[in-house]
């Protein structure tokens, strides 16, 4: 009986489908990472004087990019039929003033 509490874990674990409006809002967010780089830069001012951040992803994408259509497409279809987010690696790099 040991062996059943870590099994239930990982079946919870496991994707589960969407719908296809869950679905097309998810994949929006990630399509910005389908040539594998993604940044962002932020300017402001405060009481205490100038702010200044940014930041750039990289991920292992960079190897192997896709179009925007291709990747919404490839999510969409992931998330829809409830398939497992393919594995990547990255490293993300930021610094604020």
């Amino acid at each position: 009986m040991r062996w059943l509490a870590p099994l239930l874990m990982l079946a919870a674990c496991a994707p589960v489908p969407v719908s296809p409006e869950r679905a097309a809002q998810q994949c929006r967010e990630e399509v910005g990472l389908a040539d594998g780089i993604h940044g962002n830069i932020g300017v402001g001012v405060g009481t205490g004087g100038g702010k200044a951040r940014g930041s750039i992803t990289i991920t292992d994408k960079v190897f192997r990019p896709q179009s925007a259509d291709d990747a919404f497409a490839e999510c969409m279809d992931r998330k829809v039929t409830g398939k497992p987010q393919p594995t990547t690696f990255g490293v993300t790099i930021g610094g604020k003033t």
